[in-house]
């Protein structure tokens, strides 16, 4: 028996179980055991514990910033031995997995953000619903036009998938420099944080107090016209569609500045821990595993993330599931997905950053300010110790 171990406890859990489900049916050599506890801490305490035990689970899911602590208990992956070359992924999601040169996974799928918007609020609003806004003017005038029709114009999320981040690459920023001192308060951050403080401060066009638990619901109940989305939300968004005859739809981010074209992502990468017995044999198997998710299950699991199988790509455009054919959007998003970096207690570094730009965008504060205090407590936590 193999184990499969992922931080899947949503509804893509339960999708992963029957792609996992169907190789196991498909095939006598091996039975593969989906698990999928809680995601946090303790998820990556216990593959640690299990790596230093000699006993980790057979496949692993991770995320990028998590290979780097974690690979020295990881086989490292030839391409060739799965049948895969690099050109048979999107580009730049292979190479989530590649540390100096060497492949420590594959990448099942990505999660890049986009914009979620209500096409009746637009059309109420006098906004055409097949002309969501591609840039940061179109974006302010459209969230204007929202709110003066009667719902909010916008809505962040706070945390880990906060507009600042988009936005401060698309300015030409990034999070940290080459020896991981913050960068948050650079001239690109500064700007971001400026445009988040106000869209509630100056357009008052999103709410002064933290809506971000309750995003979800009040996008579906039609409480706000535009927000930032996720793969991972689209079989939600399409089924409310369905029950309630909304028309709730999805477009790539805005270009809000004048730098790269970028959004905020996540990434999901499959690894191969070492095992103290029977290493080769699980090995060579979960290898198998891995191809054959890749190869088989990537159209299935478009219902639920963003697959970097690019020969996937032309099925899912095609298919019959409306989710499906919907996930092309989030597809093609990933072509510009950033991610978060790995740096020692990137979490804490983090969470000072986060906390400043709650204080700019729901106490008004000073966005200078609070930036250069988060970016000196991001890099003093950050500092390895020697």
């Amino acid at each position: 028996m193999l184990e499969f171990t992922t931080f899947y406890t949503g509804p893509d859990g339960a999708l992963m179980q029957t792609i996992v489900d169907r190789y196991n049916s498909s095939q006598d050599d091996v039975v593969v055991r989906f698990t999928a506890p809680a995601y946090g801490g303790d998820y990556l305490t216990k593959i640690l514990t299990a790596s230093l035990a000699g006993a980790p689970p057979a496949i692993i899911a991770l995320h990028s910033y998590e290979i780097p602590p974690l690979r020295r208990f990881l086989h490292t992956i030839d391409f060739n031995d799965l049948g895969f070359s690099q050109d048979d992924f999107i580009d730049g999601t292979w190479q989530l997995a590649n540390i100096e040169g060497r492949q420590y996974g594959v990448t099942m799928s990505t999660g890049p953000a986009a914009l979620g918007y209500n096409r009746a609020l637009f059309e109420k609003a006098g906004l055409d619903p097949d002309r969501p806004p591609t840039t940061g003017a179109e974006f302010v005038a459209a969230a204007q036009a929202l709110k003066k029709s009667g719902p909010w114009g916008f809505i962040r999320e706070t945390g880990t998938f906060n507009p600042w981040l988009t936005l401060n690459w698309q300015a030409g920023g990034d999070l940290i420099d080459a020896d991981s001192r913050a960068l948050f308060a650079e001239p690109p951050g500064i700007e971001a944080g400026q445009f988040e403080r106000d869209l509630v401060h100056r357009y008052q066009v999103e709410p002064a107090q933290l809506a971000g638990p309750q995003l979800g619901a009040l996008f579906r109940n039609q409480k706000v016209g535009m927000v930032f989305t996720f793969p991972w939300v689209l079989s939600q968004l399409m089924k409310t569609n369905a029950q309630r005859g909304t028309q709730l739809d999805v477009a790539p981010l805005p270009q809000f500045f004048d730098g790269p074209r970028s959004v905020v992502a996540t990434s999901h990468i499959y690894c191969i821990p070492k095992q103290r017995k029977n290493n080769e044999w699980i090995q060579a198997e979960a290898q198998k595993f891995i191809a054959w998710l890749v190869r088989e299950g990537s159209v299935d699991w478009a219902g639920a993330q963003a697959p970097a199988s690019a020969a996937a790509a032309a099925a899912i455009a095609k298919s019959n599931d409306p989710v499906v054919r919907k996930m092309g959007l989030f597809i093609d998003e990933a072509k510009h997905a950033r991610f978060a970096p790995y740096a020692y207690r990137w979490t804490q570094g983090f969470q000072y950053l986060n906390d400043a730009l709650d204080d700019v965008v729901y106490q008004g504060a000073d966005v200078a300010t609070e930036l250069r205090r988060a970016t000196a407590r991001a890099t003093e936590s950050m500092r390895e110790p020697k």
